[in-house]
């Protein structure tokens, strides 16, 4: 009789999780996904308590008594990631890995430079500035510098209004860099608000300056942040807004920086930006269009509330370390563990904090009868059984999958 060696189970390799169907077979080109960032695999049987009889006689002394034993019915999986990653959470816990394939954004174009004699600090003189446009990606490389007619007031009074920015599908706002002509430093943003429309014209002197005054508006498409400045239409007045505007609102309330002495009719309102001269540029231009999609995995959306978001299930495996008196076994230096079928996963309470922010999934583990006799790859002995919630045999290195962020295709 040959002598049994298990030896311990230390570290963890790779952890490999593969899809499965409604009936929890794997199919061909299947998703699997092999990982390094597991940190710890958890399984926990949930027991249904045995029957525990006591008969006591008239003396309350157990006359009788017989106990059955805790029986599992099914283990509580739970499978903790060093970080989050999308690819994991919604092959088990369901919802949906965001992608973003857009192309960059380029530079924009339709800049306009309007100086004024009032509102600002600015001396007299010329005064030039460029944008760029920006997603949540990152940043498009400027256009060129536009440069503005003089600035004319000999008192230091002047201000300069910079907008008509032409924004491409899928940006969010612009930056604006300048001031002093040929020095491209940071100055402000300008969002996109897709330019609604006023809806009732203002009287003259309708607006006062520093008076907040509240509009109508058509067609807010988009959430305008609050502090965003526009005009509307050919108006001089510029109107800062007071609180954040969420897509759909029928009104804004707004704090005039001028007094109108004109009508201001019911047109476009076009957001831009006053340099009064008061800020100070800091931030030099950028380089190079940083504003492409990321492509796949860029980030992960839980899935609606309500609902157990994967019911197939997937089925998790495990390479661990096998030692024998504090070494690597010489032969079989691994141990296969499978359990081939955990559904009804779940991401457990997550803190953003100064920490790393936990990623533990947590689901159902079950026998699965219906998973296949050699493994997601074909590699595990048909001899050995597979289908009850969990088990294990010792394996060569030859079976272990190599981790990559790349999703591999089942080949059963």
């Amino acid at each position: 009789m040959s002598s049994l060696d298990p030896g311990a189970s230390i570290f963890v390799k790779a952890f490999r999780i593969s899809a499965l169907t409604d009936e929890g077979s794997i199919a061909a080109g299947a998703t699997t996904v092999t990982t390094k960032d597991g940190m710890k695999l958890s399984m926990s049987p949930q027991l249904h308590t045995g029957a525990d009889i006591v008969q006591v006689n008239a003396n309350d002394d157990i006359a009788a008594s017989a106990k059955k034993g805790d029986k599992p019915k099914f283990y509580t999986i739970s499978l903790e990631l060093a970080k989050p990653d999308p690819q994991l959470e919604a092959l088990i816990c369901g919802g949906l890995m965001l992608n973003s394939s857009s192309t960059t954004l380029g530079e924009p174009t339709g800049l306009t430079v309007t100086p004024q004699e009032e509102g600002g600090t600015l001396v007299k003189g010329f005064y030039g500035y460029r944008a760029s446009q920006f997603n949540a990606f990152g940043e498009s490389k400027a256009e060129a510098e536009v440069l503005g007619v003089e600035a004319k007031n000999a008192e230091p009074k002047n201000a300069v209004w910079v907008s008509g920015i032409a924004f491409k599908p899928g940006a969010a706002g612009a930056k604006v860099y300048g001031r002093s002509p040929g020095v491209g430093q940071f100055l402000a943003k300008i969002p996109n608000i897709a330019k609604p429309k006023l809806k009732k014209a203002i009287a003259a002197k309708g607006a006062k300056k520093g008076v907040p005054l509240v509009i109508e508006v058509e067609s807010v498409t988009t959430g305008i942040p609050g502090g965003t400045q526009f005009r509307i239409g050919s108006s001089p007045v510029t109107f800062k807004v007071l609180g954040y505007v969420e897509a759909g609102a029928a009104t804004i309330t707004v704090e005039p920086l001028e007094e109108n002495a004109a009508e201001i009719k019911a047109e476009e309102i076009k957001a831009g930006f006053l340099d009064e001269g008061t800020l100070t540029p800091a931030g030099n231009l950028p380089e190079s269009d940083t504003t492409e999609g990321p492509g796949e995995a860029m980030g992960y959306q839980a899935p609606p509330l309500g609902s157990v978001a994967n019911t197939n299930g997937v089925a998790i495996e495990a390479w661990s370390y096998r030692y024998i008196e504090g070494a690597l076994a010489p032969t079989q230096p691994f141990w296969w563990w499978v359990l081939p079928r955990v559904h009804s996963g779940h991401i457990m309470p997550r803190d953003l904090t100064n920490a790393n922010a936990a990623t533990i999934m947590e689901g159902i583990g079950i026998g699965n009868p219906h998973f296949p006799a050699t493994g997601p790859t074909g590699e595990w002995p048909p001899s050995e059984p597979n289908t009850n919630v969990w088990q294990r045999i010792k394996c060569g290195p030859q079976v272990v999958p190599t981790p990559s962020y790349q999703p591999q295709l089942a080949t059963v």
